[in-house]
C-alpha cells in the first residue's frame, strides 16, 4: 500500500486549476487546427510538416496527461500521479518547443521562398498554438501536492486474507 497524493488541499482551486488546463489545451488545439489544416505551400514544405507533425503527437500526449488530470480525484496513488506529473511535465513543453519549431520553418518558408503575405496566419496560429502548450505546462508546475500517508495497512481493525 503506497502513499496518496493530492493536488490543491481546497477543492474550489482544483476544479478552477483543472478547467483552466482543459481550456488552455482546447485552446492550443484549436490554434493548431487552424494553422495545420490551413491548404497552403507552407503546409507542404518538408520543414513545418516534420515539426507540425512532431508536436501533434506531443500535443496528444498533452492531451492524455490533461484528461487523466481531469477526471483524477480528490488523492491519487502514486503509480497515477507519477504517470500524470510525467506526462504534464515533459509534453506540454515538447509541443509547444515543437510548435514554436514549426512557426519558425513556416517563416523561413515564406522568406526563402517569397511567398505572399497573407499566409501570416499559419506561422501566427502554430505560435499561439506553442503558446497555450507553454502556458499549461507553467500552470502544472506552479499547481502544489501533497503527499498523505496511507494508514489504510496499519489499522488493525481490518482483516485481510492470507493465503
Amino acid at each position: 500500500m503506497g502513499d496518496w497524493y493530492a493536488y490543491l488541499p481546497e477543492k474550489g482551486k482544483r476544479q478552477r486549476c483543472k478547467y483552466t488546463l482543459c481550456g488552455l489545451c482546447l485552446l492550443g488545439t484549436a490554434f493548431f487546427l487552424l494553422a495545420a489544416l490551413r491548404k497552403c505551400e507552407l503546409n507542404y514544405g518538408s520543414f513545418p510538416v516534420l515539426f507540425s507533425g512532431l508536436s501533434l503527437a506531443a500535443m496528444l500526449f498533452e492531451w492524455y496527461g490533461v484528461i487523466r488530470f481531469a477526471v483524477s480525484g480528490d488523492r491519487l496513488t502514486e503509480h497515477s500521479f507519477k504517470e500524470i506529473n510525467g506526462m504534464l511535465r515533459i509534453a506540454p513543453w515538447l509541443a509547444g518547443l515543437l510548435s514554436i519549431g514549426a512557426a519558425v520553418s513556416c517563416v523561413y518558408t515564406m522568406l526563402s521562398g517569397g511567398l505572399s503575405i497573407s499566409l501570416t496566419t499559419v506561422p501566427v496560429c502554430y505560435l499561439l498554438s506553442g503558446i497555450c502548450s507553454g502556458l499549461t505546462a507553467f500552470f502544472y508546475r506552479a499547481m502544489p501536492y501533497e503527499k498523505q500517508r496511507n494508514l489504510a495497512s496499519k489499522d488493525s481493525s481490518k482483516k485481510f486474507i492470507h493465503m
